[in-house]
């Protein structure tokens, strides 16, 4: 049975090698993990399956648009994809996000099945920004509507 809890220091190294696997060279560092640990301890979610770390998700509040959280990451480590983690994950941080307005992410223009899953629980387009993360690193941001 796989549960769903907020990360635990002994969780970091674990969700950087997640990070690690699913982003390659674009993913978080791992002092960032840290950091996102130390700032938003509450937002910092991983997927267990008893003691093994099988995914997470990273949502934080906005500090530009009160009422908006956004969610920076979700992964799921290769061995654990295809069995509805991901998923589980995303549901998660929309019934946690039951304080904000708005939920926001970013993907990738060419990730047409993350894409489709988004639309699935129904994020929306909120615009297609070019050179989001530098040069041909486009994003569309992505919004659910909470309250």
């Amino acid at each position: 049975m796989v549960s769903i809890r907020i990360a635990e220091k002994s969780d970091l190294a674990r969700i950087f090698d997640i990070e690690t696997e699913a982003f390659g060279d674009h993913g978080y560092p791992s002092f960032f993990i840290r950091q996102a640990f130390d700032c938003w301890a509450d937002g910092l979610l991983v997927a267990k399956k008893e003691d093994e770390t099988l995914g997470y998700v990273l949502q934080v509040p906005s500090s530009v648009i009160k009422g908006d959280a956004w969610i920076l990451a979700v992964a799921v480590s290769k061995a654990a994809q295809g069995c509805g983690l991901g998923k589980k994950l995303l549901e998660t941080a929309i019934a946690t996000a039951k304080d904000y307005d708005r939920l926001l992410l970013t993907v990738c223009p060419k990730n047409k099945k993350a894409y489709a899953l988004y639309q699935s629980y129904g994020f929306y387009l909120l615009k297609e920004e070019q050179d989001y993360f530098g040069l041909g690193e486009d994003r569309l941001v992505l919004a659910l509507d909470i309250n």
